[in-house]
């Protein structure tokens, strides 16, 4: 299975430990790929692939590591595989902003442009929040309820995102990420209060990434990070579950 998202850190953090969920998982013969920018957002996506423009760090992991190549055009990361799934992730530098509809308006054109250039079924990532003590505006706008704020997120996404020809599914990762937090979690869940933790909340992101993506049980995996222990595993398979059965908060 071949998984190539257009992204930033929030893709990095929701892919990193992906290749080790999926060997374990009983997946063959697969790669995980990432097109970075710090933060992108949908429109600076739509410009750079409008533009054909070599701005991201392409990174590849086919089991056996991570590789990185600069300056990567997105056309050019299309065209070096046969892609299962390509991902949309969002990002709030620039100008972007998670609850603004504004801010989804390239977003239908960058779906057509992607489509354009690929087969893969297109898929959007769900993104997560960070902690009520981070001052990002929109967590002062929501007055630092964590909830609130993510409840809008998922408003939004489900009304707009969901509905855009071509998208054809959203992976609630963040929501695992706030069920995470429901069951106990949220003090391992983040490693600087909004990009997820290198073990506990990265591994919870990939677990559900793979399962929303394919629908495979979880029951049965046998690897997990060194530092997750056993009862943290149950209640991150518990998250995960719970955001595919409801992927939007409630």
């Amino acid at each position: 299975m071949k998984i190539l998202c257009i992204g930033n850190s929030f893709s990095q953090d929701t892919t990193r430990l992906l290749p080790q969920v999926m060997g374990a998982l009983g997946f063959e013969d697969i790669l995980v790929a990432n097109l970075y920018i710090g933060g992108c957002p949908i429109h600076k996506h739509y410009e750079n692939i409008r533009e054909d423009l070599p701005a991201y760090d392409f990174y590849r992991n086919d089991g056996s590591g991570w590789v990185s190549t600069p300056e990567t055009k997105i056309s050019d990361a299309i065209r070096s595989e046969n892609w299962d799934v390509v991902c949309i992730q969002h990002g709030s530098s620039y100008g972007g902003r998670y609850t603004e509809a504004e801010s989804y308006r390239n977003l239908p054109d960058l779906v057509q442009a992607v489509k354009a250039q690929t087969g893969a079924r297109l898929v959007f990532n769900l993104t997560w929040v960070g902690v009520p003590e981070k001052d990002r505006p929109e967590m002062i706008a929501f007055g630092r309820d964590q909830v609130r704020y993510f409840t809008a997120i998922c408003d939004i996404t489900q009304r707009l995102v969901a509905t855009v020809p071509g998208i054809d599914q959203v992976c609630p990762t963040g929501t695992a990420v706030q069920n995470g937090r429901a069951l106990g979690l949220a003090d391992r869940m983040c490693r600087d209060g909004y990009h997820l933790s290198m073990d506990l909340g990265c591994y919870l992101a990939a677990l559900t990434f793979i399962k929303s993506l394919t629908g495979c049980s979880l029951a049965n995996i046998s690897w997990s990070p060194e530092t997750v222990t056993e009862a943290e595993k149950a209640l991150l398979l518990q998250a995960s579950n719970q955001a595919i059965e409801c992927p939007y908060y409630q």
